[in-house]
């Protein structure tokens, strides 16, 4: 039988209520667990972890949606926390089977950059920050990390990159922030022993440091302590969450590029290692045969590859691409108009991934992906309002994409609804298109299941 809540919810508003007020750069809060994206469903308990969103006037205002994907109710405490806060406030809710639930951390306190730690009495939910103006996504996660990485910043003029970091330890945590540019490597002092306080979040400006660099990655090397990091990246009208990674990659699956007309597409790289790197793009899309995409990185340095516009690749939906590199590197794809971009860092193979439509229009396009080289069993359940609409079974190639809505018999299904694949090993990618003109300029990807 499963335990109550009521100890664990007890226990956190105890903790709450001895925090201290902190400096203004940040508020107490809860401290990390291990794991990342959602804890098993099995767990007894797990913790998430969100941070970047804004007020109006910082470009990502927003809500945190909780997903309950199990059968089980679950009990959630939140502690809501920013930047120019004098102090955390909690809320606590009920979460029913299949149930979710949003929050606004901007109808709990004022202040300027949010995060909120959540608490759950249980397994099998996961939680994704959303923009409400232009439905860009951040998955929350549930534990700090000791090395992270990012690419594809932007502080040219009508930009900005902010990096957004919290940290959900007892202690204070110092770090280090290096910058990757096209003329090489960026190390300012400012961004060397920066400290954040216990269970508090700050920002830093990188453009304030990294000035009027259209395309540039960053690496946050955690000397004490672990936190949780997203970059906040606003592009003339458009501002997207960029949650970057802990892992470089060498090879790796960008399933839904656009072509469109009058869209734009770029894979810009980032090399943190001390070794050239030659980063190649295989491109399949339709019946078309496309030369390769490469391009040479020198240590230390970021590039990009145009996919669209390309003279030499035509217009006609969306492209898969293959990465492949002689070094691992860090890769983001942005796509947007010349209205701004958004960025999507390259997704990480999972073994049960949460697909949500939170923002009601459901989806352009959504695919899953098989990163392996071996087939596998892929299973998944749909639910609308937590009804069960479809379930099954289905074999997946190795390194083949499948589309969900074939699958489920038509992208309408997706609307509002949850769809749960896991397979047995970490080797599934899905993403998703949100309804964009023109298509495929927005998109997201699913949420670590546990």
């Amino acid at each position: 039988m499963r335990k109550s809540g009521l100890p664990l919810l007890a226990t956190v508003l105890i903790v709450l209520a001895t925090v201290g007020v902190l400096n203004d750069r940040g508020v107490a809060t809860n401290p990390v667990v291990a794991g990342t994206g959602a804890a098993s469903p099995a767990a007894q308990s797990s913790a998430l972890y969100c941070t970047g969103l804004t007020n109006a006037r910082g470009g990502l205002r927003g809500v945190v949606t909780f997903i309950n994907t199990t059968a089980d109710t679950r009990q959630v405490l939140v502690h809501a926390f920013a930047t120019g806060a004098t102090s955390a406030v909690a809320t606590a809710f009920t979460l029913g089977p299949y149930a979710r639930q949003s929050v606004a951390p901007t109808n709990l306190l004022v202040g300027k950059t949010y995060a909120l730690a959540a608490q759950i009495d249980g397994g099998g939910v996961s939680a994704v920050q959303v923009a409400s103006r232009f439905g860009t996504q951040s998955p929350c996660v549930n534990q700090g990390v000791t090395n992270w990485y990012a690419s594809g910043f932007d502080s040219t003029v009508g930009s900005s990159a902010v990096l957004s970091v919290y940290n959900p330890t007892a202690t204070a945590a110092v770090f280090n922030v290096t910058a990757f540019t096209p003329g090489g490597f960026s190390s300012p002092a400012s961004l060397q022993g920066v400290s954040v306080g216990p269970h508090a979040v700050m920002t830093l400006n990188l453009g304030e440091q990294i000035v009027a660099t259209q395309n540039f990655g960053v690496q946050v090397t955690v000397l004490r302590g672990s936190l949780v990091a997203v970059g906040d990246q606003v592009s003339k009208n458009v501002a997207s969450f960029n949650y970057g990674t802990t892992l470089l990659a060498s090879t790796g699956i960008l399933p839904l590029v656009t072509t469109a007309n009058r869209a734009i597409a770029q894979v810009r790289i980032a090399n943190p290692g001390p070794a050239p790197a030659t980063v190649t793009l295989k491109v399949k899309l339709g019946k078309f045969h496309v030369a390769a995409q490469s391009t040479e990185l020198r240590p230390y340095h970021s590039a990009m590859i145009v996919i669209t516009p390309n003279t030499a690749i035509p217009a006609a939906g969306e492209a898969t691409l293959t990465m492949t590199s002689t070094q691992a590197v860090d890769v983001t794809l942005v796509t947007g108009t010349q209205e701004g971009l958004t960025s999507s860092p390259l997704g990480s193979p999972v073994s049960r991934a949460v697909l949500a439509d939170v923002t009601g229009g459901g989806f352009d396009r959504a695919v899953v992906t098989n990163v392996s080289a071996a087939k596998t069993l892929v299973s998944w359940t749909l639910r609308h309002h937590g009804t069960l609409t479809s379930s099954g079974t289905t074999a997946l190639g190795a390194r083949a994409s499948a589309s969900l809505g074939v699958l489920l018999g038509g992208r309408a299904k997706l609307r509002g609804s949850t769809l749960v694949l896991t397979s047995a090993t970490a080797s599934l990618v899905v993403s998703a298109t949100l309804s964009t003109s023109p298509a495929g300029v927005t998109l997201t990807s699913a949420l670590n299941g546990g």
